[in-house]
Order: structure tokens, then sequence, then C-alpha cells
């Protein structure tokens, strides 16, 4: 869609919103966002509770989703309207466009915009970020704590997606996989046999929590000072909270900063101790190798699906095609650390 018609789209959705006349005096597409659009956007409301002008960013589906397991704009919203008053370092959110009153035909939502930076690369690696990265694996495990803590019915979280009653949650997800790769319909052995270890190694689950589903550098809004926001709840479900911290160490999410094991910034014991500190459930090193052994299983399978919205014609995009030649990087992941056992 042209920029100009989405203006208008948006311009009409929070003039409805806000419920006084708006302007949008400035609209960008941000880079990144493989899985929603994410635009940048000030609007100048005229009158009312929101007048002035406001700051703010337009999360909007895109063709296809990653995984079925995928909120829904909507859902995602509810999940930032409770992280927000449960005081977690997250945007303020502010309308969702969703059921017959969408933009330019796709679900999204608004939120407050800040400044900063998400780009996963520059975090690990840019000098002008070092004093950050001081501080950043700290700030980084006080928020999942946090989040681990929400409880979810009294937060109006009860809708989110859950393993049946007496299911593992590990079992849950390698499940929901193992469908994903055979929906693909493509031959990959060796993610064939990391579901098989997985199965096999499935560990129990002394409580669910709340568990963001995509915690890790490249998700979160960095400043000088360090953290800023907690980005990107598309994923969030009740399960595990080992997940989480398993997800950040995968290998593709260390920029290149192979040797720090949590998302490229430090080493995992450090962040296990300061999440304990911080409220969370003491977990032992040896717990996360599961879950980092799912979360490359479950990128690389992110990376097929994600080319497959290209090929199938749901999203054109050459960012998404090219995303599928990333499996084979997490393929040789995967059965270098299940190699061993």
């Amino acid at each position: 869609m042209l920029a100009e018609q989405l203006r208008t789209e948006i311009e009409d959705f929070i003039t409805r919103a806000a419920g006084a006349p708006t302007r949008v005096v400035h609209l960008h597409l941000l880079a990144g966002g493989s899985s929603q659009e994410t635009w940048s956007l000030d609007a100048e409301i005229a009158s009312g509770a929101f007048a002035g002008q406001h700051e703010l960013v337009l999360r909007r589906d895109m063709g296809g989703v990653i995984s079925p397991t995928t909120l829904a704009r909507a859902n995602e919203f509810r999940v930032y309207q409770a992280m927000h008053a449960a005081g977690i370092a997250v945007p303020r959110p502010y309308w969702c466009a969703s059921g017959a009153d969408r933009i330019a035909g796709r679900e999204a939502f608004l939120a407050e915009r800040l400044t900063g930076e998400a780009i996963g690369r520059r975090l690990v690696r840019d000098p002008a970020f070092a004093a950050a990265r001081a501080v950043l694996l700290g700030q980084m495990a006080e928020q999942l704590a946090r989040i681990h803590a929400v409880d979810a019915p009294t937060a109006g979280l009860d809708f989110l997606p859950a393993s049946a009653p007496g299911t593992s949650p590990a079992l849950t997800i390698v499940e929901s996989l193992d469908r994903q790769l055979r929906e693909i319909n493509e031959p990959h052995p060796a993610l064939e046999l990391g579901l098989r270890w997985l199965r096999h190694h499935a560990p129990p689950c002394e409580r669910l929590t709340v568990v963001h589903g995509d915690y890790r550098i490249g998700n979160i809004l960095v400043g000088p000072a360090g953290l800023r926001a907690v980005l990107d709840w598309e994923f969030t479900h009740l399960g595990d909270p080992r997940q989480d911290i398993g997800w950040a160490c995968v290998r593709a999410w260390r920029f290149g900063q192979d040797h720090l094991r949590f998302g490229g910034i430090g080493a995992l014991e450090p962040f296990l101790a300061a999440y304990a500190a911080a409220g969370g459930q003491l977990v032992a090193a040896q717990e996360v190798f599961y879950w980092e052994v799912l979360g490359n299983l479950a990128w690389a399978i992110g990376a097929l699906a994600q080319a497959q919205r290209h090929l199938s014609g749901q999203e054109r995009s050459v960012e998404l095609a090219s995303l599928g030649r990333l499996c084979a990087e997490m393929e040789l992941e995967l059965l270098t650390l299940i190699e061993p056992e």
C-alpha cells in the first residue's frame, strides 16, 4: 500500500479512536519487522483528552504469520496493556484497530514511540553501546523475572495459549513444531533428529508463567542507560519460564559475539544469578541447554516458514525469501549441540 493512502487510513482511524480530528505529519516504515510491519508516525490531535502531538508507532499485520501460535494484533495489544499496567518496561499502548475497524483491511495497534536502538548487531558490537551493555544483562534479568511474576488471570491474560492440563509445555511446543515442519513439506533430516531428541529429553515444568516467547537481543529497545522497553509480544503464552532464557541463548541472537552465550552481551551464569535475585526461580545452567536446543530448532522452522510466506504469495518479500537459507545455520548448530549427547 502507498504511504499516502495508509496515512489517510491512519488519520481516519485515530480521529475515530480519539474522538477528535487528527493529522499525521510524519509516516515512515521502520527497518526490520519481518513478521509485522512497524511504522513510525507523528499524530496531531486537535482537541479532547489526547489533544496535542503524539509520537507513535503502528504495528500492523503483514500477509501470513510465522507460526500458528502467533497472537492476533488485538490480543497482542491486550498483552501490552496488561504489561504496561504491571509496570513492565513496554511502550504505552494507545488504540487497537481490529474486527470491522481495521487500518487498510489489516489489524493493527498504535503505541508510544520511544527513542533507542533495537538492531541486534549494533547493540552487541557498536562501541557506542559499551556502557549500556555493561548493565544490560542485569536489566534483562530483572525485567524477565517481573514478566514471569505477572499473574495471568489477575492481569486479564487467561486467554493466552497454554498446554493442556498435565502436559509438558516442552512437549506441546515440540508437537507444534513437528506439525509446522510437516506442513512445510520439505525433507530436513537434521530437524527430524532434533525433534526426536527433544521429545526424549523433554523436562517437566514446576509452574506455568507468562512467557514472552521472543525475549532476546533485537526485541528490546536500548538507550545510553540500557534497557528502555521490551518489544514484540506476539508469541506470548503460558509456559515454562526457562523457555525465555534458552531462547535468548540461541547463537543467532548473539549476532557474532558467539563467546557470550546470553545474547552476545554476557555469560549465562551471571544472568541466572541476577534473574533469581530479582525474584525469578532458581535455574541451573544445565537446565537451559534443552531450551537452547529447542530454540535453534524453532528458529530453523521459523526461517523456513518465513520463506514460505513469500513463496506462497501471502507476503512477497525478498527479506522473507532470504530467511529460508538461514535454516542450514540452525541445523548445523542443532547437530553441534546434541552430538555429544
